[in-house]
C-alpha cells in the first residue's frame, strides 16, 4: 500500500473552535478513505501556556507552543489554522502567508473589508490554498439545497429570509467578554451570526448581495467584569434588508436576546416554482415545496439528506438515515479542502469569499449608522457561485 504524503498542521487556539477543528483533523482520515494526506496534528499554539498543554494532550497534538512566529518559521509546518477571536485573524494569517504556509481561518476573515482584501490578494500572490471555516455549507442538506437552486427546481429566486437566534446574553448579569468588545470582535451578533447567513445565502442561491439597509440595537449597555462594569459597544441584535442579484430580496435577523433560542440557524428561499428551507436544529433534513408536483400531493416535503447515493458526504459516515451532527460539518469541509490542496485546485469558500461576506457585513454596519440604504461595492470580479458537491460513485455506500 502506497504511503500518503504527510501534511503537518499548526492550530492557533484551543477553545470552542480549537476543539471543533482538532476533532476534524482527528477524524478526516478515518472516515474519508480517499483522504489524500496523512494529516498530523503537529503544534497547538496559544498566547499563554494556561490550559494549553492539557488541551494539546487531550486532542493529540504532538507539541504545543506560545511562540507563533517560531512555529511558522519551521519548514515542517504546511498548514496554519487560525481559530482566535476576529481581531487576531488578519495579523496571524498575513504572517503565515508570508511564511509560505497554506492558511485556514475562522470567520469572519478579518475586522474590515480592507484587511480581508489584503489577505485575499496575498493568498493569490503567494499561490497558497486558503479557506474560511463557513462549515455550515458542508452539511449534506445545505449542499442539497444549493443543488436544487442550481438545477432550477425552485425557479427564479425571489425571496431569502434568514434567522440566527441565541439567548445567552439575555440575562444582564452575564459578564462581559470578547464578544461584547468591538476592538476584539468588530461587531456583535451581526459579524458573528449574520456572517453565517450571508455566506449560506451566497452558497445556496448563488447570488451576490447588491445593497443593504441595517438596524442595530444594544439592549444592555454595560456588563459586569471583575469588580466593575464594562461598556458594551457592539450590537446585541442586528436586522437588515437586502437586495440581491436578479431582483431577489432578503431579510436577515441575528440576536443574542431571543429567549428559548440556543442556536436557531434558519434559512428559507422562495422562488417562482417552489421553496426550500433548512433549520440547523434539524440539520439532516431539508424541506422542499414545488408547484411542479401534482395538485393533490402538493405540500412541503421533508427530505432526509442522509442517503449515500444522493447526498454529498453521507456515504462516508453512517448507514443511510443515520444522522450526522455539528462536528461532522467541519470534517466534511476539511476533506474538501485537502482534496483541493492535493489536486492544486481552487477551494471554496476561499479568502475571496471571505471578502464578499465582509463587504456585506461592513455595508450593513454603515447603513445602521447612516439609516440609509448602502450599495455593496464589490472589490473583485464575481467568481460565480461555489460548486455544489454531488456524490461520486466511489463514495456511495462507503460508510455502510
Amino acid at each position: 500500500m502506497t504511503a500518503k504524503p504527510i501534511l503537518n498542521v499548526a492550530l492557533v487556539g484551543y477553545a470552542f473552535m480549537g476543539r471543533a477543528h482538532s476533532n476534524a483533523y482527528q477524524q478526516v482520515g478515518r472516515f474519508f478513505a480517499d483522504c489524500p494526506f496523512e494529516v498530523r496534528k503537529k503544534v497547538m499554539i496559544a498566547r499563554t501556556a494556561d490550559k494549553l498543554a492539557a488541551a494539546a494532550e487531550t486532542w493529540g497534538w504532538e507539541e504545543h507552543s506560545t511562540d507563533f512566529d517560531a512555529v511558522i518559521a519551521r519548514d515542517d509546518i504546511d498548514v496554519v489554522d487560525i481559530t482566535t477571536p476576529p481581531n487576531g485573524h488578519y495579523a496571524l494569517a498575513k504572517k503565515a502567508l508570508l511564511a509560505g504556509k497554506h492558511v485556514l481561518c475562522e470567520k469572519p476573515l478579518a475586522m474590515s473589508v480592507g484587511e480581508a482584501k489584503e489577505l485575499a490578494a496575498l493568498a493569490k500572490k503567494m499561490k497558497r490554498t486558503c479557506g474560511v471555516w463557513h462549515a455550515y455549507r458542508f452539511c449534506p442538506a445545505a449542499s442539497t439545497a444549493a443543488r436544487l437552486c442550481r438545477e432550477g427546481r425552485i425557479g427564479e429566486i425571489r425571496h431569502v429570509r434568514g434567522l440566527y437566534l441565541q439567548d445567552w446574553l439575555n440575562d444582564p448579569t452575564v459578564g462581559a467578554g470578547w464578544r461584547t468588545q468591538k476592538r476584539i470582535c468588530g461587531s456583535g451578533s451581526h459579524g458573528d451570526l449574520n456572517a453565517h447567513l450571508i455566506d449560506m445565502t451566497r452558497f445556496i442561491t448563488g447570488l451576490e448581495f447588491e445593497s443593504v439597509n441595517g438596524l442595530a440595537r444594544t439592549f444592555v449597555d454595560k456588563r459586569p467584569s471583575g469588580d466593575g462594569m464594562v461598556k458594551v459597544d457592539v450590537d446585541d441584535a442586528f436586522l437588515f434588508l437586502a437586495q440581491l442579484q436578479g431582483g431577489a430580496v432578503g431579510s436577515f435577523e441575528a440576536t443574542r436576546f431571543a429567549p428559548g433560542h440556543k442556536n436557531t440557524n434558519f434559512i428559507e428561499v422562495n422562488g417562482s416554482k417552489g421553496s426550500l428551507r433548512w433549520d440547523f436544529h434539524r440539520m439532516n433534513e431539508l424541506q422542499f415545496f414545488s408547484f411542479d408536483d401534482d395538485a393533490h400531493v402538493q405540500g412541503w416535503h421533508n427530505i432526509m439528506c442522509m442517503d449515500s447515493a444522493a447526498h454529498p458526504y453521507a456515504g462516508s459516515w453512517w448507514p443511510n438515515g443515520h444522522h450526522v451532527g455539528y462536528e461532522h460539518c467541519f470534517t466534511n469541509m476539511l476533506y474538501d479542502y485537502l482534496q483541493a490542496l492535493a489536486a492544486g485546485k481552487p477551494f471554496r469558500p476561499d479568502f475571496a469569499d471571505g471578502v464578499a461576506v465582509q463587504e456585506v457585513v461592513d455595508a450593513a454596519l454603515d447603513s445602521a449608522k447612516t439609516k440609509q440604504w448602502v450599495k455593496i461595492v464589490r472589490s473583485q470580479k464575481f467568481a460565480g457561485p461555489s460548486p455544489v458537491r454531488v456524490p461520486a460513485a466511489a463514495e456511495r455506500n462507503a460508510g455502510l
